[in-house]
């Protein structure tokens, strides 16, 4: 029997994969030499391939088990490993035992999030509208606001008293170590989260939102830790958005209500 081959365009989503675990993976040795912009930048760019590898999968029609799989993988060394060791290094080791056991209840939490993830999407029916949501905040997300108090630091002036103050705060490891939990905590959680399945862009809409595409990538080209630090902020407020816009739904849908979305 013939042995079957396989396109090589059909290994892009995978190739992407392996790109993102190999920033995820550099970022942890960029934070062991205190390169620390460079530690976020490489989180950054792991979370923008992470953000394409599914799209390539589906554009290409090369889903696999093995690529499932691997993305899997690539998110928790990504998105659980990178983050909570750079973090560590940064501030929460200052804190002894009780900074390591608070940056391991957020791998930990990444790890419990990824599984549930995988569980729920094999058992969700088809076509279920509220199947659009996320179950608490999706792990790239996680881990972006793990190191937002980093970028935030980046932009205060240690020799300004009110930004040395907010910075002292900031980089405090338990500071730190607190808001590694509440994330945690936040991402195992049964909290309804927007999904960009829901990004639903009208045709005559498309140039602007290109605009807007081109206004952020310039932001992250010339303001990066502004532009993180706006795109962070933004994503928490709208997580109560994202709350009641699925309980809306919800009840929609128990009254027999047709979804306009």
């Amino acid at each position: 029997m013939k042995p079957k081959k396989l396109s090589l365009y059909k290994m892009i989503p995978n190739m992407i994969t392996l790109t993102a675990m190999a920033a995820g993976m550099t970022s942890v040795k960029f934070a062991i030499v205190s390169k620390w912009e460079e530690a976020v930048i490489a989180i950054v760019i792991a979370a923008f391939m992470d953000a394409f590898d599914g799209a390539a999968a589906r554009l290409l029609k090369s889903q696999s088990k093995l690529g499932a799989e691997l993305d899997s993988l690539s998110d928790f060394i990504c998105f659980g490993v990178a983050p909570a060791i750079v973090t560590f290094l940064w501030a929460t080791h200052d804190a002894g035992r009780l900074g390591w056991i608070m940056t391991l209840i957020f791998a930990m939490a990444v790890a419990l999030r990824l599984a549930r993830f995988n569980v729920t999407k094999e058992e969700e029916p088809a076509n279920d509208p509220l199947a659009k949501y996320f179950t608490g905040v999706p792990s790239p997300a996680g881990a972006g606001l793990a190191i937002l108090p980093m970028i935030v630091s980046f932009q205060l002036d240690s020799k300004n008293p009110f930004e040395a103050l907010a910075l002292h705060y900031v980089q405090h490891p338990y500071s730190v170590g607190i808001w590694l939990v509440v994330l945690a905590a936040m991402m195992v959680s049964h909290i309804p989260t927007f999904s960009s399945k829901q990004i639903r862009v009208p045709q005559k809409m498309s140039v602007p939102a290109l605009g807007v595409f081109g206004i952020l990538v310039a932001g992250l080209i010339n303001e990066p830790w502004p532009t993180l630090t706006l795109m962070g902020v933004a994503y928490l407020f709208m997580i109560p958005f994202s709350v009641q816009h699925h309980r809306d739904k919800k009840e929609r849908l128990a009254q027999g209500v047709k979804d306009p979305d």
